[in-house]
């Protein structure tokens, strides 16, 4: 590698940097080499049986090697074109689904006849068969490929922040990878084949369930952080690898629809290529953008920026890039308002449906779902007002939780139906958009963290104000009530057992423990915390449990029904939590220095520098 020596401006510093035309990371290749063996290891996994003594529904070798190696190729093409970074981008872009894309493939460990993947096997008869060699082949796969995108994002190193594609890239992008995130929650494939059931991710065995849900958030996030990344080259190879990850997710699913017998079409997997094909639209559109800067941009070096941005910068050129903090906070509300549209439509459609397509019973708690939205949209639009922004984005940061407490409660119904299905009872439409709203609350969050990690790097933090020591009082009582109140039944009903934590564990008990952990969490931050920004978190914290009080008012359909043990702790703990809001809004007085005390009294000016 060769290297030139340039003088910073005027100070006469001297500073080694790559030539302009770039030069790959020592990581680079590495991340490649994993790249291909990642590529073989799912070739093999997917020309191997992945079952013992089972073949798959139909000639799907060929298809599948060519997702297999599509992404390394593509790689391997960017970085012999010397556009090192957008190589890198493919890989993590790739390797951001592979986590559920394993979890998918566990399923034919634990019960390969609910896997519901006819392009690797497709069940004749009734049983258990074991796992075959193919099976570790494609986990081995989905670990090397994750390694990969480890290796490229390490490799792309700190980068000078730009704006290449501004904010249409951050929504645009996020808006496509949303909906590629609703078509993996869908039903695959429709089938009449008593050996094949299928349904929605929310219909299927606990494994499939994960992961889907695993790919539907890892979508909508890598999504806004490559476009937001602020380097054209993560961005345009972000989205690609994500676009063909994704079809290498969907278009097994649609091909199994067209040419399996007693298998057709569903929606899901042409939603999913619709947000695909959306993502490298916007890639190309990075790649366009990327061009049209090209004169004032460093040639896609890896880790290193140009001298002149070194100087500018100073101190932030050795920085990881993050996104400027408004375009995160207007991601942030476009995925709080499309969380409170989704989780409004999920409360009022119906959740069961008896034969012939009629209303079936209503689930209790869709009221709670309809407040939780609505309180998630509303703090979304106050993220496009920036006076507004700072102080609502931390209260944002807690309450998305509310979705996942109220929409796990929702489905409660959706998943009794299901198992009373010789009834006539199936799941409505609210199923979806119920599973939508949580996942995009779980969006919602991640980009609210990252709004707040770029805050925090835009102030000075060094000496600021924190909230006074009065505060641990109620902040360790709001904890510890919490743990009772989120973690007993807050509904007691003649017939009737709620599901919480310590006992009768279920599905909305994931729920109840999310909004249990975030407000521990909040309970051990805000002392560290601004004063603003602890009272927003505090408040934020308020309104979950006030959200696990509103559950006995809101709650309709149970009869008999009464406040709980669990009911009572949880109106404690807002009240202490919002006494504790009350307080953390004072800073805590500093105390008067015995030297300060000393020159006042001799009449000296103490803020005077000797």
């Amino acid at each position: 590698m060769t290297w030139t020596r340039r003088t910073l401006g005027g100070s006469g510093s001297v500073t080694d940097t790559p030539p302009a035309d770039g030069q790959p990371n020592a990581m680079l290749p590495t991340a490649l080499g994993l790249g291909a063996v990642a590529a073989v290891l799912l070739s093999l996994g997917s020309a191997i049986p992945v079952v013992a003594d089972a073949a798959p529904g139909y000639s799907s070798t060929a298809l599948l090697i060519v997702l297999a190696v599509l992404p390394i190729v593509l790689a391997a093409v960017f970085a012999l074109r010397g556009r090192y970074v957008t190589a890198a981008g493919v890989l993590a872009g790739a390797a951001a689904l592979a986590p559920g894309r394993a979890i998918l493939d566990l399923q034919f460990l634990a019960d390969p006849s609910a896997a519901a993947r006819p392009e690797l096997y497709r069940p004749e008869v009734f049983a258990m068969p074991g796992p075959a060699a193919g099976l570790w082949l494609l986990l081995a796969g989905h670990v090397a490929t994750l390694a990969a995108g480890i290796l490229g994002v390490r490799a792309i190193g700190p980068r000078p922040e730009s704006e290449p594609g501004g904010r249409g890239l951050l929504l645009t992008g996020a808006f496509a990878a949303t909906v590629a995130a609703v078509g993996v929650m869908m039903q695959p494939f429709s089938t009449n084949d008593a050996f094949l059931p299928v349904g929605s991710a929310f219909e299927g065995p606990g494994l499939v369930l994960a992961g889907c849900l695993v790919l539907a958030v890892a979508l909508p996030v890598t999504a806004g952080l490559v476009t937001s990344s602020g380097t054209a080259g993560l961005t345009t190879g972000g989205l690609v690898g994500l676009a063909v990850a994704a079809v290498a997710v969907s278009l097994p699913n649609l091909v199994s629809g067209l040419v399996v017998d007693r298998l057709s079409v569903a929606s899901g997997p042409v939603v999913v290529l619709v947000g695909a094909v959306a993502l490298l639209v916007v890639a190309v559109r990075a790649h366009v953008a990327d061009r049209g800067e090209s004169a004032s941009a460093d040639g896609e070096r890896l880790g290193e920026a140009m001298p002149g941005e070194n100087e500018a910068r100073g101190d932030q050129a050795g920085v990881a890039n993050l996104p400027g903090v408004r375009r995160l906070w207007v991601a942030t509300g476009v995925l709080a308002v499309l969380t409170g549209v989704l989780s409004l439509i999920g409360a009022l459609t119906a959740q069961v449906l008896i034969i012939g397509d009629l209303p079936g019973p209503e689930s209790p708690w869709r009221w709670l779902l309809f407040v939780a939205g609505l309180l998630t949209g509303v703090l979304g639009l106050a993220m496009f007002v920036p006076r507004l922004a700072a102080n609502m984005r931390p209260a944002l940061s807690v309450c998305w939780a509310g979705v996942p407490l109220a929409g796990t409660a929702v489905l409660t119904t959706a998943i009794t139906a299901t198992e009373l299905r010789a009834a006539g009872l199936t799941p409505g439409p609210g199923v979806l958009w119920t599973a939508v709203a949580i996942v995009a609350a779980v969006a919602t969050a991640c980009c609210s963290v990252v709004a707040g990690m770029v805050e925090r790097d835009n102030e000075d933090v060094a000496g600021g104000d924190r909230p006074g020591p009065n505060l641990m009082t109620p902040l360790v009582a709001g904890g510890i009530l919490a743990i009772g109140g989120f973690g007993t039944p807050s509904i007691l009903a003649p017939d009737y057992v709620e599901p919480a934590l310590w006992s009768n564990f279920g599905t909305p008990s994931w729920g109840l423990l999310l909004a249990l952990i975030t407000v521990v969490g909040v309970c051990l931050l805000a002392p560290r915390c601004r004063p603003a920004r602890a009272a927003a978190l505090l408040a934020g914290a308020t309104c979950l449990a006030g959200l696990r009080v509103a559950e006995y008012p809101l709650t309709v359909g149970v009869a008999g029904a009464h406040p709980g043990v669990g009911w009572w702790l949880a109106l404690a703990c807002a009240v202490a939590l919002l006494i504790a809001t009350a307080v953390a809004a004072r800073p805590a007085k500093k105390p008067t220095t015995g030297r300060t005390t000393a020159s006042r009294s001799r009449g000296e000016d103490p803020t005077r520098k000797r």
